[in-house]
């Protein structure tokens, strides 16, 4: 029974582990970075140079 436990485990730690790098692929394959979700300092100062450009 234990191993049986320890097999769904691992199972849906590597399971979720390649959802994740399969999601990470395909938005690398659109150009977007691992953090576009984020509103970090570099994606300000991205977006203030495109307004700038226009």
């Amino acid at each position: 029974m234990g191993l049986l436990i320890n097999i769904i485990i691992f199972a849906a730690i590597f399971g979720f582990a390649g959802y994740q790098i399969y999601r990470a692929v395909k938005r690398s394959k659109q150009g977007k970075c691992a953090a576009c979700d984020y509103d970090c300092e570099a994606k300000k100062l991205l977006n203030k140079s495109k307004k700038r450009a226009i």
